[in-house]
């Protein structure tokens, strides 16, 4: 592991072993800079037979919403998913973590903070606004 994959996730705070932060830059998207973190989610073995004879079978790659202290400077991971073939019991299979659900794009702890937030007597608006969500995101939480 490098130094700097260590520096982001100690930033970060993601203790999860199996993802290797890349690269971090900043992109002005809808009129906020973002900082954006690249990482990728490797599989280490099948999660259903526990073998480590896997075929690497591509990414699926997601933009992941994550906590931030400042709502005027978003995080967002974005996450390259390793799919993977094994070749024992040839089942397919996508590399999962603690930090987000599976075809999920907004990371475990931001939900977590806006639950939090909901037992507050506050609006809905605001509670989207201070979390970089929207208002329709809120309701279903």
């Amino acid at each position: 592991m490098s130094s700097n994959n260590d520096c982001i996730k100690f930033h970060l705070n993601i203790e999860d072993p199996n993802i290797v932060f890349s690269d971090y830059f900043k992109k002005y998207i809808n009129g906020k800079y973002h900082s954006v973190y690249q990482a990728e989610l490797i599989q280490p073995a099948c999660p259903y037979c526990h073998s480590n004879n896997l075929k690497h079978n591509g990414h699926y790659t997601s933009n992941v919403r994550f906590i931030t202290a400042d709502a005027s400077h978003p995080v967002t991971i974005r996450l390259k998913k390793q799919r993977v073939l094994c070749n024992d019991c040839l089942k397919r299979s996508m590399a999962q973590s603690n930090l987000v659900n599976k075809y999920c794009h907004i990371s475990n702890a931001s939900k977590r903070k806006v639950l939090a937030a909901l037992t507050e007597d506050r609006s809905m608006t605001s509670i989207a606004r201070e979390h970089n969500l929207s208002v329709n995101t809120i309701k279903s939480s």
